[in-house]
């Protein structure tokens, strides 16, 4: 933790005082510690994730199955986790409806034990304030505690009188967000939602509406969208400090979602049917079909038949492999189903 607040500078009455500059000789003789990941591969203790998907997109309760992941120590997404408190800030839901929430998400996940004493919740429903006004009291109650991340879902219950579209007002917001990481040394994860229209059309860090530091200051971004198979999702990740991850895909099964590694993750859905991507199938049926072939084979025939360049059908064998779909060794590829006639 850190110092004592100044309630001053705190209200903003008088500008925080700056770290000194250094001079780079001294500045590389002391090494930064590096922070724990609160999530491994994807956000670090003290940094900032936003989880952004379309309305009804389970972005709730992906942040309770979070939640409980980070509290136990499980796994979330695919991703281990480190085991820390967790601070949930609950914007939106009744008591009787987040109980009921965890409780059906426990249930179903078995192996996230010791959850009680390292989840704290703070059901704010019919609380919403400018955050401005909340962090001063939101500080004092953290600071009884080591937290190591903090969920507020979800982020424009927080607004207050800030313009959603305005990048000055939103830079305010996440200026007052980063305050509160570093005071409490927590990580921070927020709950946001899309513009209208067609989300497939705009690259996956525009997604989210309103200003444009919605995707410029978080140090993780997480976007949940719809996938052209009912109740799927395609989840991208932007990260600042870590290395890129591959897209993927989650299937909705209350109460969790769950990896669905068969599906194609570029498979967005889409307004008109006709600008839907390949499908694992027609890839499997048309590039290899009952044959074995070499790479350079299976890469011509996605040309040839499918107008599939060659970086877009690796994708499609590496990930079609990791899936069980089809298999291969020794550079040569061949269907399941064909494993599967001979033998």
């Amino acid at each position: 933790m850190s110092g004592p607040i100044d309630i001053a500078v705190d209200l903003g009455a008088v500008p925080e005082s700056l770290p000194p500059m250094v001079q780079y000789g001294d500045f590389a003789a002391k090494p930064e510690p590096v922070p724990p990941q609160i999530i491994h591969g994807l956000l670090h203790q003290g940094g900032k994730m936003i989880l952004s998907g379309t309305s009804k997109s389970n972005k709730t309760w992906s942040l309770l199955d979070l939640a409980v992941s980070v509290a136990s120590g499980q796994e979330w997404w695919g991703n281990r986790t480190q085991r820390s408190r967790v601070a949930y800030l609950n914007f939106e839901l009744h008591p009787w409806a987040i109980q009921q929430r965890l409780a059906a998400l426990l249930h179903a996940r078995p192996e996230c034990t010791g959850v009680h004493d390292m989840l704290h919740l703070w059901n704010l429903r019919g609380h919403n304030a400018d955050f401005s006004l909340l962090r001063p009291q939101l500080e004092a109650e953290l600071m009884r505690h080591q937290f190591g991340l903090l969920i507020l879902d979800p982020i424009y219950k927080l607004l207050g009188n800030r313009d959603e579209n305005s990048n000055s007002d939103i830079a305010d917001l996440m200026n007052e967000l980063e305050q509160l990481a570093r005071r409490t040394k927590a990580a921070i994860t927020f709950a946001h939602h899309f513009a209208k229209g067609d989300s497939s059309a705009k690259a996956s860090i525009d997604r989210a509406a309103g200003a444009g530091v919605f995707a410029r200051d978080p140090d993780s971004i997480k976007v949940i969208t719809p996938h052209e198979e009912e109740d799927c999702f395609t989840v991208s990740s932007t990260l600042r400090n870590l290395p890129k991850l591959p897209d993927y895909v989650m299937r909705w099964d209350y109460p969790l979602m769950r990896l669905a590694k068969d599906l194609n993750p570029e498979a967005l859905r889409r307004p008109q049917s006709k600008n839907k991507v390949c499908s694992d199938r027609e890839f499997v049926e048309t590039v290899l079909g009952n044959e074995t072939r070499n790479y350079k084979a299976a890469i011509d025939r996605a040309r040839s038949e499918l107008s599939m360049g060659e970086s877009t059908a690796k994708r499609y064998l590496s990930r079609l492999k990791e899936g069980g779909l089809i298999y291969s060794s020794a550079g040569l590829y061949w269907s399941n189903n064909k494993r599967d006639a001979n033998n």
